[in-house]
């Protein structure tokens, strides 16, 4: 007979520990008191004027409240503080203290499609590369890579964010210490900080045509068990707005209230505060800056928005067994959201126990673990241990594992390909379009000047098409069209042709752009829309009015009208209304000459005559006189 034992084997990440405090996940809304402060020693006896600028302060949000901020000594206050001194002092100090109250806030997002269509203009900056966030080549193909066939953003952000987690190694060292590293460096060795892993993400999604930002602050972390300094990602959501990502932490579209916005910018390796001063004879000789924060109350429980369940694929198995456990995550929302999932109780170590889940509008998802059964099982022994399973915001859910020497080992490939058989399939819907828009940099050229063409190429479907062909007659480009990103093509000194066909090819995909250019010798300059009485008397008041239009700048424009004082008109916009008060006893001839004289934008002259008949009734005799002895001339 087997003597049969049951023994409790607990791996066990507490929630709260007697002295220290795993994560504030759980809570409603945190109430903080931030304080930073800094020392300047100053060597030398002549200052006309000093001044620190500080960056990094508490910022209201949709998450955050600044409910006091106070400066020693007193400062200007707007997108940064500045603190002046007017006189010398060898020790320069200053200090910020803020309380500021955070909230749990959850951020459900309506599907949006991908890649982005209309980027309002405005968010057109947080596509852009920068000095640190900088997007090459390499990049690109990655990011491209990763979210490659997919046509909804929500699950684009989660899975750039997914692959910057669990491909870049967090390494606190030397190199990754001493300067912001850029996303391209980040990318090539794999390891960086928080900042450095924020950067790569952002360039990720930048390079794909999401709009993110960086954001620098404050943050709770289990590593120390205290607040330090921390970065994550705001993605911008085209009519739903800015959703934070911390890919450091795993948290996906939210983050918990241990997080202290101090700004938002660009570009990531912004400085704390920035020194400048006016003197003769005086130099800094060494300076410091610190932050700190503290909790000072906090709010309640916060309900999860998600419901858990759990299962062990397989029960009652031997020493040193791989066995897959289920997670099922619901939903009640009918938007997307993410939640991660962290095993704290388990038979043994486990490598990789952290797993945040992507969940679609009403989702019901499973998500599986391998836990592995300890190897050194005593004979004649029967093992009962819990698996627990936590949740972002604190919810667990729980089972357990029974193992001995008596029963059958599961192997690793048993367990990846029962795995792999219960695994929803992911089904994508690759898409390859192109859209091509060329313009001229004017609406018309004279037969002197240069032609420039400016075309956009971008790409609406959601893979990376290489090798994109555009082509004006035989000048042609190639180049990469990234998924949602326009790129600027620009054609230079072309020839002057009145029709221009653009081509742009790729694949089975060929576009056409075509272009009629207005070529012009001289201002296109028209008199049209004559208008005055059909009939008139002698010494009648009438208006005389007409249109003026042109393609062409035109200026000092000057018109004289049957050799009366000229008029000085002034023409602001293509076609212009123009309305003369005169006399008919002026066209003693029955005759409007009308002469226009005018300029180009080259200050080359031009003269435009036009003559129009009248019909005028009752003119005096000595007026017929005139008139006859003016056509004997």
């Amino acid at each position: 007979m087997i003597k049969r034992a049951i023994l409790i084997l607990l791996l066990l990440i507490p929630l709260v520990l007697a002295e220290n405090v795993e994560n504030y996940n759980d809570l409603t809304d945190l109430t903080m008191q931030y304080i930073s402060n800094g020392e300047v020693n100053l060597e030398g006896n002549n200052l006309d004027s000093f001044q620190a600028t500080l960056f990094l302060f508490p910022r209201e949000s949709e998450r955050q409240e600044v409910l006091s901020l106070n400066t020693n000594p007193d400062s200007t206050k707007d997108e940064q503080i500045i603190f002046k001194w007017s006189e010398f002092q060898p020790k320069i100090q200053y200090e910020l203290t803020s309380q500021i109250k955070t909230k749990n806030v959850i951020y459900p997002i309506s599907p949006v499609s991908f890649p982005i269509k209309n980027l309002p203009v405005e968010y057109e900056q947080y596509l852009q590369s920068g000095e640190v966030i900088d997007i090459t080549p390499e990049i690109v193909d990655k990011a491209s890579e990763v979210i490659d066939g997919e046509t909804d953003m929500y699950t684009a952000v989660f899975k750039l964010a997914d692959w910057v987690s669990k491909d870049v190694r967090y390494d606190l060292n030397t190199v990754t210490l001493s300067a912001a590293k850029k996303s391209s460096w980040v990318l090539e060795n794999g390891e960086g900080v928080c900042d450095e892993i924020t950067s790569l993400f952002i360039s990720f999604c930048r390079s794909v045509g999401i709009p993110a930002r960086f954001v620098s602050g404050f943050a709770y972390s289990n590593i120390n068990y205290g607040f330090e300094n921390h970065g994550w990602a705001e993605v911008y959501f085209p009519d739903q707005g800015w959703v934070p990502y911390d890919v450091t932490f795993k948290q996906f579209g939210w983050i918990d209230p241990g997080h202290i916005e101090l700004d938002k910018t660009l570009d990531a390796g912004s400085s704390s505060v920035k020194y400048s001063w006016r003197s003769t004879n005086t130099k800094i000789t060494s300076s410091d800056f610190k932050n700190s924060a503290q909790v000072i109350s906090q709010g309640n429980s916060v309900q999860s928005q998600f419901n858990l369940e759990i299962e062990t694929l397989y029960n009652n198995v031997g020493p040193g067994s791989f066995v897959p456990v289920k997670v099922t995550v619901e939903n009640d929302y009918n938007k997307y959201l993410s939640d991660t999932l962290t095993i704290i109780k388990s038979p043994s170590t486990i490598k990789d126990n952290v797993i945040p889940v992507l969940l679609k509008p009403s989702q019901k998802k499973s998500t599986f673990f391998i836990v592995e059964v300890p190897s050194d099982l005593q004979r004649n022994y029967v093992y009962t241990s819990v698996i627990e399973i936590i949740d972002s915001f604190g919810k667990t859910v729980s089972t357990t594992l029974e193992f001995s020497p008596e029963y059958d080992t599961i192997t690793e490939e048993e367990a990846l390909e029962l795995i792999n058989k219960l695994e929803e399939k992911e089904e994508k819907t690759y898409s390859e379009e192109l859209s091509l828009a060329c313009n001229t940099n004017k609406s018309y050229y004279y037969d002197f000047e240069n032609i420039n063409i400016n075309c956009d190429l971008r790409n609406l479907g959601n893979v990376l098409l290489k090798d994109v062909q555009v082509c004006l007659e035989e000048d042609c480009r190639n180049l990469d069209a990234k998924i949602g990103v326009t790129e600027k093509i620009n054609f230079e000194n072309v020839p002057r042709n009145s029709q221009m066909i653009i081509t742009a090819t790729k694949n089975q995909i060929e576009l056409v752009s075509e272009l009629n250019i207005n070529l012009l010798t001289e201002p296109d300059v028209l008199i049209t829309g004559f208008d005055y009485p059909d009939e008139l008397y002698y010494d009648e008041e009438f208006d005389l009015s007409f249109v003026l239009s042109s393609d062409a700048l035109i200026k000092d424009i000057v018109l004289e009208i049957n050799g009366l004082q000229p008029i000085e008109i002034e023409k602001t916009k293509k076609a212009e209304s123009i309305v003369i008060k005169t006399n008919s006893k002026h066209f003693w001839n029955n005759k409007i000459d009308l002469t226009l004289r005018y300029k180009d934008e080259y200050d080359r002259e031009f003269k435009l005559k036009k003559e129009f008949q009248l019909d005028i009734q009752n003119f005096p005799w000595y007026i017929k006189m005139l008139g006859f002895l003016q056509n004997l001339i």
